[in-house]
């Protein structure tokens, strides 16, 4: 995915030299302490995101944003839908020093509020006015995208023009987001999902996810409870020491999820989320 992509770059991009005439004083202090410092992030300096929020003046030169359609190589059904194709959309966000971040609002039908046309025209309205708005600070950036696209109802539109937003400057002042971001680590772990399908087909993708490393499984589960438990033991039976994360989509009863919580007490369950 687009936002993830944009992640990487970030993460792996040569750094580039400084033009001290346009990073702010503290932003300079932090590249002269992660150069002393090497590649070591416990070492780097203290500067943090909200630093930047109050210290980075934006200057947009080109916002834009697009349709991002991408057909799934199998179906990915869920409790409450089943989706055959990807209908997301991509923001685009260039600075006046030519860094560019990318951004994307994810669409879910059933889950998030707005549909791909509704994003479409919002994200459209952030991008105009981040075209025609003068050089501010993040921090007041980020409270006029949230005026207008406020609250859940355009929550995911939000998120994708925020996400530009910082990529495009965590470019700028040559800082990747795992450092910007606390620093702690410079690579994460995590989980691959499955979607809901027969005990036979969740055993072979888990088998093939423990090839290729994945230690933890996220489940989609909620539609049918037996079934749900018997996907569960068939991939235990070929991954016995993965780690679950069970996620219902609201799909189950109360009474339902403990016994599934009961049913998987000494099973490795990491969590079990949107129950019902």
């Amino acid at each position: 995915m687009l936002s993830i992509g944009s992640l990487c770059l970030s993460l792996r991009t040569p750094p580039k030299p400084l033009k001290p005439s346009k990073t702010p004083k503290p932003i300079r202090k932090l590249y002269a302490t992660k150069a002393m410092a090497g590649s070591n992030p416990k070492k780097v300096s203290t500067f943090e995101f909200r630093d930047l929020m109050e210290t980075f003046a934006v200057d947009v030169k080109r916002a834009e944003n697009r349709p991002l359609n991408v057909p799934l190589i199998a179906p990915f059904t869920i409790a409450s839908s089943r989706l055959d194709k990807v209908e997301n959309v991509a923001i685009r966000i260039e600075l006046s020093d030519g860094c560019v971040g990318w951004g994307e609002a994810p669409i879910l039908p059933f889950v998030t509020a707005e549909d791909q046309s509704t994003a479409m025209i919002k994200a459209r309205e952030a991008c105009e006015l981040l075209k025609n708005s003068s050089s501010m600070k993040l921090g007041l950036v980020l409270e006029r995208v949230s005026e207008i696209l406020p609250g859940h109802e355009f929550a995911s539109v939000r998120a994708g023009v925020e996400m530009a937003l910082i990529d495009a400057v965590a470019k700028s002042i040559n800082v990747p987001l795992w450092i910007l971001f606390g620093g702690a680590s410079d690579s994460i772990t995590t989980d691959i999902t499955i979607p809901i399908v027969s005990s036979a087909e969740a055993a072979e993708l888990a088998s093939k996810y423990r090839k290729q490393g994945f230690q933890t499984l996220k489940l989609k589960v909620g539609k049918n409870l037996r079934e749900d438990i018997e996907v569960l033991q068939a991939i235990r039976a070929v991954h016995p020491d993965c780690l679950f994360i069970l996620d219902a989509n609201e799909g189950y009863k109360p009474e339902e999820a403990i016994e599934v919580l009961e049913e998987l007490h000494s099973n490795y369950l990491v969590m079990l989320t949107s129950v019902c």
